[in-house]
């Protein structure tokens, strides 16, 4: 007691603090130096680190995204895909989150790079902070950030920035959540603040995973008590969110997701049992810079995938043997690291998905049941174990028992001998009977012998620290910085089996831009949009990006401003997929034909190296006229007759139902009919009017039409139809109708007449005035916060 009066006393201890944060700047400094590392050398190299869905679908939206939140309104709606599509509904570009709200002021121009360096810095402080909160010191804590943020997992996901940022994210909620459950002030304010950003990254499934585990944690802290605090928090979060969450439930209805999830998705990127190996051997199951899509080891041990892409969805779901061992020691018989532990293995089982049983049982849920990616569970999986490293480091470091270093030993003395085992192991791949399995066994076997000497060495290193802190006392308090400094030299080295070192000149910024026109809309159709045509010795990934992005293939086509007949997104609009896929399977490559009726101006085609494509190319190209060869990238693009963007139907045939309307679309299509199906009418004109169009502007969220006809008719407009378009016909409104199953048409009087469009979904309105509530909860619980005593 008289120690701990005089310590309390003391009138040195209010320079703890001072000294306290400049410790923890310079721990944070360290870790965001360490985390970056591997990414800015790649960077100051001359390369990038987009690639995959970064650079097939963010990158080229990105500057829509910027300019919208620029100008102080929400990017609602992309004219350029699909005929249509909600943007901001999509959820996915990550809007509002506020990384993106001040990388839109402060850099705009800075490209996905910036973004992807921001996200790994933020995913280490976060799990840092985690670990912090959970009670670790600063040098343990900072093992959880380099642990976490040079994860596989998080390098990995330079590929897809949407998952990305929930990942970075995450961590600040839990420990939000855990410090609400220990009643600290301002815990239901900082819940409800992390709430809100996780929700806006884009990814719902993490951000479930999230609150249940952060909830798991404030429970521990606080008990039952602490669920009020902490679902109040939630709450707040959520409402404040509400102009995002609203618009996207509202979208996914007309999605295909909505209905049902494709069979094909739910067992596609499940985490493979055999990758299991790749938590502490990195590399096992491939790199992104192999110069190839179709990895052999996954090929052969990974599971289903699609042609052309025969990878699996995270480059890497490297750990690090030294994390691994760590978190095992952090495991001991205490509620929260078991609850640490226990969530880890859920994880894991989730990970495997169909692999686990996990998707069998879980897929009928009503909203889990909706998500594609199981192996996207190793996010919170890394997480769990990063955090349990940095308990675990401050347990040995405490109490350096000899145990540790034996198995320390034991482990790595194994794995270096499996790497020599399958180094000379020369016929390892000759009792495989296929050529895949060969192939895969072989690159497996190289592989293996390069993680498991990686996984070796740094076990043995892990030993000798444990050693010579058991034989030098005084080193155990250097114990904790020193697994820091071992670990980031582990995980930075295994960092580029996660990232893709990119050629950034490789993407066309401005693709077709030699073929589009000023007096309507340019449509292009893509119906070979692989490009096999590898120039200038690059690797496949860039060499698709390369291809894909001159062609103008989507995403790619918005930066020109120039419309897609089809999509790249992971919610597709359920009624153009039933189209495509009737028209498909009624009249196969001919199909591209029935396209025109969209007014598909122009048809892009690979040059065909097989019948097949040969067959598809002389479809796309009937009657039309060569308007632009590109002899580097192997493509060329065909002006093709079509349907004009705009005009007045010469002959209407009422659908009672879908159904209806899409068998008579295909009858009107296999009979060589321009006749017009529309949906939705109470009543249609008899007698159809020609006649014709004067003047029409569209912007992103509005047209303009002004147009006159002699008799009373329908004006089809061929872009896409969608809850929210309002019309109105000299300032009165009018119905808006389903013409041809995708695109609108509306009733048009005799005479000169100006229709407005207007893209005004109320699902946003409702959204704005839940979040505006959630504003007033957030400042009421501000203030209740700052009237609280300090626990």
């Amino acid at each position: 007691m008289q120690r701990e009066s005089t310590r309390l006393s003391d009138p040195g201890t209010p320079l703890a603090a001072p000294r306290t944060t400049r410790s923890a700047f310079l721990w944070a400094a360290a870790i965001v130096a360490g985390v970056l590392s591997p990414a800015a050398l790649y960077l100051l190299s001359g390369y990038t680190l987009s690639w995959r869905d970064t650079s097939k679908l963010f990158q080229p939206i990105r500057p829509t995204v910027v300019d919208a939140l620029r100008s102080y309104h929400l990017p609602l709606w992309n004219p350029h895909e699909i005929l249509g599509i909600p943007l901001f509904a999509q959820m996915m570009h990550g809007v509002l989150h506020p990384v993106s709200l001040l990388g839109a002021y402060l850099f705009p121009h800075a490209g996905m790079d910036a973004l992807i360096l921001c996200y790994f810095a933020l995913s280490a402080l976060g799990a840092a902070l985690l670990s912090r909160v959970l009670g670790a010191p600063l040098a343990a804590a900072a093992i959880a950030g380099l642990g976490y943020g040079l994860s596989g997992y998080v390098q990995g996901l330079s590929s897809n920035v949407q998952y990305l940022c929930a990942a970075a994210t995450a961590p600040w909620l839990l420990a939000a959540l855990r410090r609400a459950g220990e009643g600290r002030r301002f815990g239901a304010v900082t819940v409800a603040a992390a709430t809100c950003a996780l929700w806006f990254s884009g990814d719902p499934q993490w951000s479930i995973v999230a609150l249940l585990l952060g909830l798991a944690l404030a429970v521990e802290a606080g008990g039952l008590r602490s669920l009020p605090r902490s679902a109040l928090g939630i709450a707040v979060g959520t409402a404040l969110a509400a102009v995002q969450l609203i618009p996207t439930l509202a979208f996914l209805r007309e999605t295909s997701r909505g209905v049902q999830l494709d069979p094909f998705d739910r067992l596609q990127w499940a985490l493979a049992p055999w990758r299991v190996v790749e938590f502490l051997a990195p590399g096992f199951f491939g790199s992104p810079n192999l110069g190839t899509t179709k990895w052999p080891v996954f090929v052969w041990l990974g599971g289903m995938s699609r042609p052309g892409l025969e990878m699996p969805f995270l480059p890497s779901v490297y750990l690090g043997a030294v994390l691994l061992l760590l978190a095992l020691a952090g495991l001991r018989q205490k509620r929260l690291t078991l609850l640490l532990g226990g969530a880890s293995l859920v994880l894991l089982w989730l990970a495997l998905g169909f692999n686990g049983g996990a998707e069998q049982l879980l897929h009928h849920l009503p909203v889990w049941g909706k998500f594609r990616y199981a192996e996207k569970m190793v996010g919170p999986l890394t997480l769990c174990v990063a955090v349990l490293a940095s308990l675990g480091a401050q347990r040995v470091s405490v109490n350096p028992e000899k145990r540790w270093a034996v198995l320390a030993g034991a482990l790595g003395g194994l794995a270096l001998l499996g790497a020599l085992l399958f180094w000379r192991w020369n016929s390892f791949d000759a009792q495989f009977e296929t050529l895949a399995a060969q192939q895969g066994a072989l690159q497996a076997g190289q592989n293996l012998s390069t993680g498991l000497l990686h996984a070796g060495l740094s076990l043995f290193a892990c030993a000798g620290l444990i050693v010579a802190a058991l034989r030098w006392p005084r080193l155990r308090a250097q114990l904790c910085p020193l697994f820091a400094a071992l670990i980031f030299l582990e995980s930075s080295l295994a960092a580029p089996l996660a990232l893709h070192a990119g050629v950034p000149g490789v993407c066309d910024n401005a693709p077709l831009a030699a073929i589009k026109r000023d007096n309507e809309p340019t449509r292009i159709a893509t119906p070979m949009e692989e490009n096999y045509h590898y120039p200038r010795g690059l690797d496949a990934l860039d060499a698709q990006v390369g291809g894909q992005s001159h062609m103008g293939s989507p995403s790619y086509n918005v930066a020109s401003g120039i419309d897609q007949i089809s999509t790249y997104t992971g919610l597709r609009p359920r009624r153009f997929d039933s189209l495509i896929s009737a028209l498909n399977g009624t009249f196969g490559p001919r199909s591209l034909l029935a396209l025109r009726r969209y007014a598909v101006t122009h048809m892009v085609i690979k040059n065909p190296h097989s019948p097949e494509e040969t067959e598809i190319a002389i479809a796309a190209s009937e009657g039309g006229t060569r308007v632009l060869d590109n002899t580097d990238w192997d493509f060329s693009v065909w002006k093709v007759p079509h349907r004009p963007w705009a005009g007045f139907a010469g002959q209407l045939l009422a659908a009672p139902s879908e159904e209806a309307a899409l068998q008579g679309l295909l009858a009107n299509i296999g009979a060589s009919s321009g006749a017009v199906v529309v949906e939705g009418a109470s009543s249609l004109p008899g007698i159809i009017g020609a006649g014709r169009l004067l003047n029409s502007v569209r912007t992103e969220n509005n047209l303009r039409i002004e147009a006159e006809t002699a008799q009373d008719g329908v004006l089809v407009v061929n872009d896409a139809f969608w809850p929210g378009w309002q019309a109105r016909l000299d300032g009165r409104e009018v119905p808006i109708w389903r013409a041809d199953c995708v695109v609108r048409a509306v009733p048009w009087r005799s005479g000169r007449h100006v229709l407005e469009m207007k893209y005004d979904p109320p699902e946003v309105k409702i959204g704005w005035f839940v979040t505006l509530a959630g504003v007033l909860a957030f400042i009421t619980t501000l203030a209740l916060g700052w009237r609280h005593k300090r626990n």
